[in-house]
């Protein structure tokens, strides 16, 4: 693994209790919607805390060699806006499978009890060179088997091929118009609370699928 990749303690068992994980995708190709982005993150962390959901979250963009740009990490009545204090990206490419990787593998020094990890990106992987597909399908396969929700969330693009890579159901995975990119992250902390309240699973039906996505919702070819 690169240098960057570090090793983070596993953290209290009161912070472990429940833990999401916002790995952003910071290429190139998500500059036009970095603003519609920051709204939908913020409505994110500010549903699950109107929900009365207590999180330790971190958020980390990756682009090009850089697989965890750490923006934030605390606990979520910590949170300093991204509306107030943006995200920042260095736009290169999208190494997906590394950053898995290096997610991961912090996740596993943590070792949270429940855990919610959302893949934010607008393509395919391009660029990695340490994970493949396969590896990258493992790793996630790992954390699903350890009863952690993975949700795909496909910014003004229809992810469902890369979701099925990565051995997920399709109903893990939404593609989002820009516009509908906010009430789809309320939704989604909706689906969160309920998750981190009895473990229900964080699905999307068909019906949201158009919702959110209209023409993305179609399946893809």
């Amino acid at each position: 693994m690169p240098n960057q990749v570090t090793t983070h303690p596993r953290l209290p068992d009161l912070l472990r209790a429940q833990r999401d994980f916002l790995l952003v995708d910071g290429s190139g190709s998500m500059q036009p919607q970095w603003w519609p982005l920051m709204e939908a993150l913020e409505t994110y962390v500010q549903t699950l805390r109107r929900n009365g959901t207590s999180s330790f979250t971190t958020l980390s963009v990756f682009s090009g060699e850089e697989l965890d740009m750490e923006q934030r990490n605390c606990r979520i009545e910590d949170w300093k806006s991204v509306l107030d204090d943006p995200l920042v990206s260095t736009w290169g490419y999208t190494p997906l499978y590394d950053a898995i990787n290096s997610m991961a593998r912090r996740l596993c020094d943590e070792d949270p009890l429940r855990c919610a990890i959302t893949i934010v990106t607008d393509g395919d992987n391009n660029g990695s060179r340490f994970t493949d597909e396969t590896q990258a399908r493992s790793i996630l396969n790992w954390c699903r088997a350890k009863g952690w929700e993975v949700t795909f969330i496909g910014c003004d693009w229809n992810n469902e091929l890369l979701a099925k890579k990565l051995g997920s159901h399709p109903s893990a995975a939404i593609g989002v118009s820009r516009a509908m990119l906010k009430d789809a992250a309320e939704e989604l902390a909706n689906k969160r609370s309920r998750y981190g309240a009895s473990g229900a699973p964080m699905h999307w039906s068909d019906e949201e699928r158009h919702q959110f996505g209209g023409y993305l919702g179609a399946p893809a070819k």
